[in-house]
């Protein structure tokens, strides 16, 4: 599939969604940031996440990600921690995202990290809405799961047997 048409269909896409900007690299043949899922709260802020998804020149691999940082409560409480319970606390959210099967960067020095799946694409053959939004909830699932555990760790509320992941 051709580097335009593929741009098309993403973006053709995207309209399920709320796409905030398209991205401009001469190292990307497509990439753009947007909101998953589409909607605002009752307050009028948007409910999404911001998603970014680029196909990089050369590379038949359409990645799909979202960054994340540890809002400043959740720092400091971990900071009031015993020494290493947020790094065990990410070890164990590791273990889900590989369960996942998606790829993930945790930064903890600048309390970040970033979840990421990838399509591989075939030459000559499109890439499906199902594939391409299985992908993003996929990404979605990972994002909500951590933000609330980081919640239930950082309140108190956190017993170890919970931190397990059902897997259909």
């Amino acid at each position: 599939m051709n580097e335009i048409n593929l741009k098309n269909i993403i973006r053709n896409y995207l309209k399920d969604a709320e796409l905030k900007e398209t991205l401009h690299d001469p190292k990307l043949d497509l990439g753009f940031r947007f909101l998953f899922p589409k909607g605002k709260n009752p307050q009028g802020k948007p409910i999404g996440q911001p998603i970014t998804v680029v196909k990089e020149k050369s590379k038949d691999i359409l990645s799909i990600s979202c960054g994340l940082t540890i809002a400043p409560q959740h720092v400091k409480a971990f900071d009031s921690m015993e020494k290493g319970a947020k790094q065990k606390f990410f070890r164990r959210l590791m273990k889900t995202f590989f369960l996942k099967e998606v790829f993930f960067q945790i930064d903890l020095r600048n309390n970040k990290y970033v979840i990421i799946d990838n399509i591989y694409l075939n030459k000559g053959k499109s890439i499906s809405k199902n594939e391409f939004y299985g992908s993003i909830r996929k990404i979605h699932g990972c994002i909500l799961y951590s933000v609330f555990e980081i919640q239930d760790f950082c309140s108190g509320d956190f017993d170890d047997s919970d931190f397990r992941l059902i897997v259909d």
